[in-house]
């Protein structure tokens, strides 16, 4: 006589894979998302840094006196950049960056940025550029008068998770690099969440 299953036997063992799938499937889909995010940050961040390098050599290796106000970044970063699509101040929320974004504790960022010019990329990147100091001497959360400007990047757009430290970073133009908030010319601190884009050069993980 051949042994088989019993019904209850099938039932009991499929809601052991259920409980065990329910534990575990959270922790390896949030696991993938940050990567994808790291890789993401790492090749925006790569090609700001190379848009900066160039907009400097063709101005005589300087970024002072390139923008006058807030309008003029998303005008310039444009040039050095393949197929971006421009959003005029004013109507970025909603369509160039989310209308709700939040801190990693759950609350909700505050500040509008439907005001601020902005760029969105082919790969769905969102731009914010905020407008510092023409002659690049801004003391604006830097610990040396060096700041032209800041570019807060949403990795993937108004797309989830929209929060600061996963898919939202600051990055400042200065007058000699573009320089990750949170990083030690700043005053911001690396293990908060407006820090985490020094965080992530550094450490290159999202441990937190």
């Amino acid at each position: 006589m051949r042994k088989a299953f019993t019904l209850a036997e099938v039932l009991i063992t499929l809601g052991i894979i259920g409980v065990v799938a329910a534990m575990t499937l959270p922790a390896l889909v949030n696991k993938t998302q940050n990567q994808e995010l790291i890789t993401s940050f790492k090749k925006v961040y790569s090609e700001l840094s190379q848009v900066y390098m160039k907009i400097k050599a063709d101005n005589g290796g300087t970024f002072e006196g390139l923008c006058k106000s807030e309008a003029d970044y998303p005008v310039l970063f444009a040039k050095y950049m393949k197929k971006v699509e421009v959003c005029e101040a004013g109507t970025a929320s909603g369509k160039c960056w989310a209308k709700d974004w939040y801190y990693t504790n759950g609350s909700k960022v505050s500040s509008q940025e439907s005001s601020s010019a902005s760029l969105i990329l082919p790969s769905g990147t969102s731009m914010l550029f905020y407008f510092m100091s023409e002659s690049c001497d801004s003391t604006n959360e830097l610990k040396e008068p060096i700041g032209c400007g800041r570019i807060r990047v949403d990795l993937n757009g108004i797309k989830k998770p929209n929060v600061v430290g996963r898919d939202i970073f600051d990055f400042y133009v200065t007058k000699d690099a573009l320089i990750a908030r949170g990083s030690e010319k700043t005053t911001a601190n690396m293990t908060a969440d407006w820090g985490r884009a020094a965080y992530l050069l550094q450490n290159g993980k999202m441990d937190y």
